[in-house]
């Protein structure tokens, strides 16, 4: 039938148990189908794979007994109703479960088939009662987002209940002109509008954070774990982007925007009541601003913000406006002492910031997704000067090009590197493309087989960083490459430590990667110490200060062209 109801009864004594059992059989219209367990473990087992409408819970069990038997099972299933059953001499341990939670108590010696099948459908409907009050005393009625009481509660939670301090941004959202909206469409559009935003929140927010209505059009977002204002800064952007979406309420089309004020905790205050008016504060200097904006409490953390949303205009424009150019820097063969390679770098040319390096830019471009045609634009670039070096009669080297997680990713990744050779007229095997060790572990298997594709193109592969992630040795022999580069920091440790010690990484780099028949390139190269070590240990390429900075491609094609003249004087 529709309305009947799985009861768990969980009792030792079969004589309890068969009596419980052939009360609730005397009438076959009752409406509960009876379960019997004879422990507590086994009880918990069952409420964890199936969800009754009723738990029937003697105290007194095998494995479980008293007070903490009831506590057991609430702590486990608090939204089913727990009916406790006893003996006369445990009618006081009753009484506690009930002012703790339990809906009812029966004594098993007093009991009959009427008084089972009242209390039974009473604790059902009671339960159900109280779960209507708590749900109206903390929800709103409007939106069904948690209202102030729940938000209040969870703001401690978030707080107090910290083992470690982690920093929380508290979330003030006001939506702009929302007056002018309930006054010339009516309260009934207004509150489809707030209905709208509240699942808009809701559906960009983490799961963990929460989204509440104050009441109004305000609603407060409580984001947890906000370790940078990086991430917060993304996460607001995103906020702000989805509640701006067009929104159509009764045949009106609707452009609403939102002001928003952050607060933080611990950095804007120690408890909830100062979180809660900075975040209002900060969304007041959002609404005088001109609204459709978020502001920070701290005039610090909205000075790191405005830096960046005009970094990142400024990076959206950048490629359009020619802002862009590479510097190379030289590789050099540590047997015969000639250039047989270099390496682009990208720098920016900001017409305010001036000269840029990637440490500034590429994380947000990353970030961004605009790294992917930076990087195309850089690879072809590369190209282009690499040919234009060879036409004039320099003699060929390869030229070194990173590739980004996002760029490696891309299914059109083999099919940009063939039309950019094509294009430029460069021999794939004057290209060398380097990714990280930990792009190529994310994904290995997917990753050889891009690699693979690369290879058969005739590129030039390499692992940049090597020995600062993860590897595991098996992919390593896997890898479709032919370069290792050792990172700079095992460079650094040759003159750093000095001794025994010092090296020991570089030279462990050197070995294995020779042993897997691999070219090994030295990174960071910058005195002679590092040199000599390298030399002694049979690195074949190194690159650094020590021999050349990153220099224009005017500067490289001198220094091309020095060598070339000094190879024919020899």
């Amino acid at each position: 039938m529709s309305d009947s109801h799985s009861v768990l009864l969980i009792e030792d004594n079969p004589g309890d148990a068969r009596l419980i059992e052939v009360m609730l059989a005397e009438d076959p219209e009752t409406p509960f189908r009876l379960n019997c367990v004879d422990r507590l473990a086994r009880g918990l087992e069952f409420l964890a794979s199936e969800k009754p409408g009723l738990v029937l819970l003697d105290l007194s069990l095998p494995d479980s007994h008293g007070l903490d038997t009831f506590a057991r099972v609430y702590a486990h299933s608090p939204t089913v109703p727990i009916i406790v059953l006893t003996g006369n001499d445990d009618q006081t341990v009753a009484l506690t479960a009930v002012k703790t939670g339990a809906q009812d108590y029966l004594i098993k010696g007093k009991l009959d088939r009427e008084l089972l099948v009242r209390a039974m459908h009473y604790s059902i409907e009671r339960k159900r009662y109280q779960e209507q009050l708590e749900h109206q005393a903390n929800y709103d009625a409007l939106t069904g987002l948690p209202n102030r009481n729940l938000l209040l509660d969870r703001l401690k939670q978030a707080v107090f209940a910290q083992r470690q301090v982690r920093s929380i941004a508290l979330v003030f959202i006001d939506l702009d002109h929302f007056k002018f909206i309930n006054d010339s469409l009516g309260h009934n559009a207004g509150d489809k509008l707030l209905q709208h935003m509240a699942e808009r929140l809701s559906s960009v927010v983490r799961e963990g954070d929460t989204v509440s209505r104050l009441g109004g059009d305000e609603f407060i977002l409580i984001l947890n774990d906000q370790h940078n204002e990086d991430v917060i800064f993304r996460a607001m952007q995103r906020i702000i982007n989805k509640l701006s979406e067009p929104v159509s309420i009764d045949g009106h089309e609707l452009y609403v925007t939102c002001s928003a004020g952050i607060s933080l905790h611990p950095q804007d205050g120690p408890d909830i009541e100062t979180l809660l008016k900075n975040a209002d504060a900060a969304m007041y200097r959002a609404k005088e601003r001109g609204r459709n904006n978020f502001q920070f409490y701290t005039s610090e953390m909205n000075r790191l913000v405005n830096e960046r949303l005009a970094l990142e205009s400024s990076l959206r424009r950048a490629l359009e406006r020619r802002e862009f150019l590479l510097h190379y820097q030289p590789k050099i063969n540590l047997k015969t002492g000639a250039i047989v390679g270099v390496e682009a770098l990208v720098r920016w040319q900001h017409p305010e910031w001036g000269l840029m390096y990637p440490d500034r830019f590429i994380p947000l471009a990353e970030e961004t997704g605009l790294i992917v045609p930076i990087g195309e634009w850089v690879l072809r670039t590369a190209c282009e000067q690499n040919r234009a070096w060879q036409d004039a009669g320099l003699r060929p080297v390869t030229v070194s090009v990173n590739l980004s997680a996002r760029q490696f990713r891309q299914e059109a990744l083999f099919k940009s590197v063939a039309r950019i050779l094509s294009e430029t007229g460069l021999r794939p095997r004057h290209l060398e493309m380097e990714l990280t060790e930990s792009m190529v572990m994310h994904n290995a298997e997917a990753a050889i087989a891009i690699l693979q594709g690369l290879k058969e193109l005739g590129v030039q592969l390499s692992v940049d960083d090597f020995g600062t992630g993860y590897s595991s040795l098996s992919y390593l022999k896997s890898l479709p490459i032919g370069i290792l580069k050792i990172d700079r920091s095992f460079v650094r440790d040759i003159s750093a430590r000095g001794g025994r010690d010092g090296g020991v990484l570089a030279q462990a780099i050197i070995s294995l990667g020779h042993s897997l028949k691999l070219k090994i390139v030295a990174e960071g190269v910058e005195d002679d110490a590092q040199l000599k070590f390298l030399k002694a240990y049979r690195c074949d390429e190194a690159q650094g200060y020590y021999f050349s900075k990153p220099v224009p491609p005017e500067e490289c094609a001198r220094l091309l062209a020095r060598e070339k003249r000094s190879r024919k004087s020899r």
